[in-house]
């Protein structure tokens, strides 16, 4: 296994782990709030995971790219 693998794989793994974090946060706490930001973690941490290991920019970062782009261009 190559670095670059054994890289992505650790990533995969501690994006992984912070999204079951996320949903044991979601199962325990009852506040509105706190479920609503135990769903963002999961989200975040999930979509980081796969897209560090297929090697593609994450969602927000695309979603924020199109932004700035289209922000550069209307100044």
């Amino acid at each position: 296994m190559t670095s670059s693998q054994v890289e992505k794989l650790y990533k995969g793994g501690w994006h992984a782990a912070i999204a079951l974090v996320g949903l044991y946060e979601y199962k325990t706490h009852k506040s509105l709030l706190s479920k609503i930001l135990a769903i963002g973690l999961i989200t975040f941490h999930t979509d980081a995971a796969v897209c560090d290991y297929l090697e593609i920019p994450t969602t927000p970062q695309r979603i924020l790219k199109k932004v700035l782009d289209t922000w550069s261009k209307d100044c």
